[in-house]
């Protein structure tokens, strides 16, 4: 009796052993191949790949890039085992050929055009119409990407800050343009964020030598503050041996006055072409914004300072969005239908 149960368990025992042999292995989590993952991210984190949301207070939302899967200039890929839409987090927009001599650079803006835009849209074909306003000569987008299509606008890469050094590097050479754009509000914490000495290191590394390769150099762009003159002055004054063409600002304030004297007060400091690559009737320090036809009185008056005034080469109003991220909308350059708001006429012609 003893003998027939031994020869029972031994039988379970071998019955056991062969189902954890045939049966699914357990891998653990850890172990698993996410080789996928470093290529592709879900839809919604594409924003990796543009510069980041500015903050509601004190400053104007900015984001540069937010694009539709199909205006983005980072294409959109789908995955075969998933009904998910995917992102590429690599840039497939490819890299111009360069010419074989560099463009002379420009010494200014000589076309006599002296309004551009400020684009977020990728190659929305409503470009077009707002490239044909006769006022228009430029157009940037916040990152080293241009449209496909300039539609003849003098498009301008922007090395907007730390992330976007590598895009910058393979785009921004010889013949892709003949402007560049310093970094985005390099004094604000909620941007490219980087010291004066930091911001010199980024300009004589990438961005003063494209001098050579025939472009026209823009500072960085810092906000209308002590802060953004104190950032300036110490980036001019570390930056030995620097090329700079131009020197450029951005301006959120509710008084044209104002808007003029700190634009006179960067050229009589620098004695160089001054651009101003975002601005708006905005008031961030509480309050009241400005109505509809303030808004208008204060367009009035800034054009016509930018048109009358020799050193001031290029102006970009803020505002060719359809979200103008919590700036006053009564700055809105696109209407609801894709075309040119009244006040973009008034700054586009």
């Amino acid at each position: 009796m003893a003998a027939l149960k031994l020869f029972n368990i031994l039988v379970l025992a071998s019955v056991a052993l062969l189902a954890l042999e045939s049966g699914p292995t357990s891998v653990n989590a850890l172990a698993t191949d996410r080789s996928h993952v470093a290529r592709y991210a879900p839809a919604s984190l594409s924003q990796q790949m543009v510069p980041p949301l500015r903050q509601a207070l004190p400053l104007p939302l900015r984001l540069g890039l937010r694009q539709s899967a199909a205006t983005s200039p980072y294409n959109s890929a789908s995955s075969s085992s998933s009904s998910s839409t995917y992102v590429s987090l690599t840039p497939t927009t490819p890299t111009p050929t360069p010419t074989p001599t560099p463009t002379p650079a420009p010494t200014s803006s000589s076309s006599g055009k002296k309004w551009g835009l400020a684009w977020p849209n990728g190659d929305a074909d409503y470009l077009s119409t707002f490239a044909a306003r006769p006022n228009v000569g430029y157009l940037y987008t916040w990152s080293p990407y241009l449209p496909t299509d300039l539609y003849g606008l003098k498009g301008i890469p922007m090395l907007w800050g730390y992330d976007q050094v590598s895009d910058f590097q393979s785009l921004v050479v010889a013949g892709y343009a003949n402007y560049v754009l310093g970094m985005n509000e390099p004094n604000e914490p909620s941007q490219s964020n980087m010291s004066p000495s930091d911001g010199v290191a980024l300009w004589q590394q990438y961005i003063n030598p494209l001098k050579d390769e025939g472009y026209y150099l823009v500072s960085p762009a810092c906000t209308n503050d002590q802060t953004g003159l104190d950032w300036m002055a110490s980036f001019f004054q570390e930056c030995s041996g620097c090329h700079v063409d131009a020197v450029a600002f951005h301006f959120y304030g509710t008084d044209a006055q104002d808007f003029i004297s700190y634009a006179t007060q960067l050229y009589n400091t620098y004695k160089l072409p001054i651009w101003v690559t975002e601005f708006a009737d905005q008031s961030f320090s509480g309050g009241a914004q400005a109505t509809q036809d303030e808004v208008y009185a204060f367009a009035s008056t800034v054009a016509n300072f930018v048109d009358s005034t020799s050193w001031f080469e290029v102006a970009f109003p803020f505002g060719v969005m359809s979200d103008l991220q919590g700036v006053n909308t009564a700055n809105s350059l696109l209407s609801s239908d894709d075309t040119p708001t009244s006040l973009a006429y008034d700054y586009f012609g």
